[in-house]
């Protein structure tokens, strides 16, 4: 465990990016027509892993999902605006991504529990700076008082020996863990992929990983199994005293359900994103009711539904019926209800890695009525600036940039706070151990970095669920 603690007088510029001046920009309405986004990558978190270890058509009738929002997901919006969130290395924690965050209902709703990918802490061997390898997931617990005063504890766990281990870590009796043994060696691991607070209970979206034969686009030795949720009864106790219980979501590998979650009244819904080994992952969206999630069960597989392409509800999690609700490719985005403007905003970035001249990477938000759909295209709110060529000359070939996400909670009426982080890729096998040191002592990379960007949320209540557009 690290107690990383940011004092008062650090700015906000010394851990967070500088976006260049704020732009006012206007979320889209679900009618508004947008530009196409670009062809993307499906895993953002690919390279890491590497290294350290239906067409919508004629809308009408559309489904509804329940769309009036449960719990946290609309209260607290806005209940930690008065500070930005902020990473620094300090205390063993030296960085990690994804950067999921959860508002918890402590300290009057100025918690954040964060959730971290592969992530740098401190091992023996190497006191005080970033050290390989990476622990596979991490966690921090954000403080936020009414004075902008902000803190962050970090949390990992070490075995008997003292060597780092991650925070969450897969059951050594599963059945997908024991076929991962039997095929390959016992690599499994968990990324966490978001969560949610309900039944006074914490839920956490676990992603499986495994060892594999390289595949897909970037050639890495890894493929996804499925989908766990942890759950947390006691989460107001110290995090290293969790009793944490593992329940499969999915043992789906065609699409996994954790991109984003999302409440209402009666469901919790989770959008799943594909891994089909083409270098795409647009989403389908999947729903569990919330009564299934009142007591713990070791598989709550049989309850998911998903909404199909006939635009209806369905029993199970068919990825080859599902509708595709949003078509261009990404595997992390949050999805939070704006009660100004009573539709559902998800935002997200595209991971893109042309070989030879890299585009500069968009955040991207879409809106909609209801979870179902139908979702505006689209639109881009901010470019990130590490991939933007100025006048100080390239963009790092090796450089891309991921993860994009929305904190409400730490938002305003006028400004979302988004997150995302920055890594190098190797572009060629060779340069491998070139990367893995610039990435190692190059701390400004791999961290999240917090934007504050000005907006202007759309007016318009979509209250019409038909469309004679066609959505993508």
């Amino acid at each position: 465990m690290s107690r990383t603690r940011v004092p008062d007088s650090l700015s906000d510029a010394d851990f967070s990016c500088d976006s260049g001046g704020d732009a006012t920009r206007h979320l889209p309405s679900a009618s508004s027509p947008m530009r196409q986004s670009p062809t993307t990558r499906s895993i953002a978190l690919l390279f890491l892993v590497w290294l350290g270890s239906g067409e919508l058509g004629c809308l009408s009738a559309f489904p509804t999902a329940d769309s009036a929002p449960a719990g946290p997901t609309d209260s607290w919006a806005g209940r930690q605006s008065e500070c930005r969130p902020r990473f620094p290395s300090q205390d063993g924690w030296y960085g990690g991504d994804a950067a999921y965050s959860v508002p918890l209902p402590l300290g009057g709703g100025r918690v954040s529990l964060w959730l971290f990918g592969d992530s740098f802490v401190e091992r023996p061997e190497r006191p005080g700076q970033r050290a390989y390898p990476f622990v596979h997931n991490t966690i921090g617990l954000s403080r936020c008082d009414a004075k902008g005063n902000w803190t962050l504890d970090t949390f990992w766990r070490r075995d008997r020996s003292g060597t780092p281990r991650a925070f969450f870590v897969p059951d050594a009796e599963a059945d997908w863990v024991r076929s991962a043994k039997q095929e390959a060696d016992p690599l499994a691991y968990y990324w966490p992929f978001g969560g949610f607070i309900v039944h006074d209970t914490l839920f956490v979206g676990l992603l499986r990983v495994v060892h594999s034969l390289p595949r897909g686009l970037f050639n890495l030795p890894f493929r996804l199994a499925g989908m766990d949720l942890a759950r947390i009864e006691n989460f107001r106790d110290d995090p290293m005293d969790w009793r944490i219980q593992l329940s499969t979501f999915s043992d789906n590998r065609q699409a996994f359900p954790g991109s984003a979650f999302a409440l209402t009244a009666s469901h919790l819904h989770a959008f799943a994103f594909f891994d089909r080994g083409d270098g795409h992952a647009p989403r389908m969206l999947s729903r569990i009711d919330l009564e299934a999630l009142e007591d713990w069960r070791p598989d709550l597989s049989d309850a998911l539904e998903y909404l199909a392409i006939d635009r209806r509800w369905r029993a199970g999690f068919e990825p080859d019926d599902a509708l595709i609700v949003m078509r261009d490719d990404a595997s992390e985005m949050s999805v939070h209800f704006d009660s100004e403007s009573q539709t559902w905003i998800a935002t997200y970035s595209p991971l893109e890695r042309a070989n030879s001249t890299p585009a500069a990477t968009p955040v991207l938000v879409r809106s909609a009525p209801d979870l179902a759909g139908p979702w505006s295209e689209p639109e881009e709110i901010f470019t990130i600036p590490e991939t933007n060529p100025g006048p100080l000359g390239d963009v790092d070939e090796n450089l891309f940039c991921y993860a994009a996400k929305a904190h409400p909670q730490f938002s305003s009426q006028t400004e979302l706070v988004i997150t995302y982080v920055c890594n190098l890729f190797a572009n060629q096998p060779e340069e491998t151990f070139e990367i893995l040191e610039r990435l190692r002592t190059n701390t400004n990379l791999y961290r999240p970095r917090s934007v504050p960007i000005t907006i202007t949320v759309p007016t318009t209540v979509h209250s019409d669920r038909k469309s004679n557009s066609t959505s993508d």
